[in-house]
């Protein structure tokens, strides 16, 4: 457990087709790289980190833990990510923590109760609900989820909800016909809401080991 009130928090997000990375400092500055290149993140992690530490101004060893989007979301991106991720926080012996893609677009929304939803291909979506919480360590509840379903028998949002993701993009028309007033489109998970949640999961004692693993929900694709 991490006892410094005052972090340096690495965040990597690889699992939908936006690459991420983000750097949280100790002043709760944090500075992010981002780019869209579904097939390009593994080329595009390394440097992204390398310019943030140069325009910080520090290096690998003033980072406190690594954090990573554990999913869901693409398996092969996952994979990226949390490669990565172990493989700094093994290196400089940091803890490291998997915070959901689903929550990250929670913390992205802004709001009290969101309805995130990802595309998972084959017809299908990855969605939960969640409502923020200043009890628990990460800030957010789940009132339902995280699973994995058709949008058929995917639950309408509640008129208190804010819907947001790549899975609303993909079915805006029948959400028009569902009334769902809130929707926030052409939005993916970032590291920039990665570094946030798990900068507060860290500050109010969270075991990291505990949440560093990925996020699969299906077996296979």
């Amino acid at each position: 457990m991490i006892s410094r009130k005052f972090l340096i928090l690495l965040g990597i997000d690889t699992v939908t087709n936006s690459c991420s990375v983000a750097l949280r400092l100790c002043d709760d500055t944090i500075l992010e790289r981002h780019q869209v290149e579904p097939r390009g993140h593994s080329n595009l992690v390394l440097p992204m980190t390398e310019s943030l530490l140069l325009e910080a101004k520090i290096t690998l060893d003033d980072l406190d833990a690594v954090a990573f989007d554990s999913g869901p979301g693409s398996f092969t991106g996952i994979r990226i990510g949390l490669g990565v991720a172990q493989g700094l926080a093994l290196a400089l012996k940091l803890p490291l923590l998997g915070v959901s893609s689903l929550m990250a677009l929670a913390e992205g929304a802004d709001a009290q109760s969101v309805f995130p939803a990802i595309d998972a291909r084959m017809s299908e979506l990855y969605w939960g609900r969640l409502t923020k919480d200043k009890q628990s360590k990460s800030g957010w509840v789940w009132r339902d989820g995280p699973e994995t379903s058709g949008f058929t028998s995917l639950p309408h949002p509640l008129p208190d909800e804010v819907a947001i993701g790549s899975g609303w993009d993909l079915y805006s028309e029948e959400i028009v016909l569902h009334n769902a007033d809130q929707i926030i489109r052409g939005i993916e998970p970032r590291a920039e809401w990665i570094v946030k949640v798990a900068a507060r999961m860290i500050e109010r004692g969270h075991d990291s080991h505990i949440a560093a693993l990925p996020t699969y929900i299906r077996n296979s694709i």
